[in-house]
Order: structure tokens, then C-alpha cells, then sequence
């Protein structure tokens, strides 16, 4: 894995753990139990709906919004 992925990985578990929110929980289980349904990891599926604004536009604005305060030098999203 390289440095890019484990970054990604690491602002993503953080933005799980420190949300607060009810509804976003509520999309990161609803795409956590898709991701499982489909085979895929929750990251990749993860990956996905960061490129989807409309069907997970609070999620996807949300979590931008964190990585932008919390985001690796090297990270962009």
C-alpha cells in the first residue's frame, strides 16, 4: 500500500470516529453494509461516493470539509 492509500485510510477512520452527526452516521453505515454486499472494501466504495455529489452530496461535503482541516500535506481531495 502506498503512502497516498494509507493517508486516505487514516482521514477517513478519523472522520468516522470523530463525526457527530446522526445522519452522516447514517450514510457511513448504509455504505458500509453496500460495500459489503457488493464485495468491495469500505474504502473503495468510499472512494466512489466522493466522485458521486448528488446521491451523498452532505456526506461527500462533510467529509471535504475535514479533510481539508485535517488533511496530510501529501493528500488532496
Amino acid at each position: 500500500m502506498v503512502q497516498l492509500e494509507e493517508d486516505f485510510i487514516k482521514l477517513v477512520d478519523n472522520f468516522v470516529v470523530e463525526t457527530k452527526d446522526q445522519k452522516i452516521l447514517d450514510e457511513i453505515s448504509q455504505l458500509d453494509r453496500e460495500s459489503q454486499l457488493l464485495g468491495i472494501s469500505f474504502y473503495d466504495m468510499y472512494c466512489v461516493i466522493l466522485q458521486d455529489n448528488v446521491k451523498h452530496k452532505s456526506l461527500v461535503s462533510e467529509f471535504k470539509t475535514y479533510a481539508n482541516l485535517k488533511k496530510p500535506a501529501t493528500f488532496a481531495v
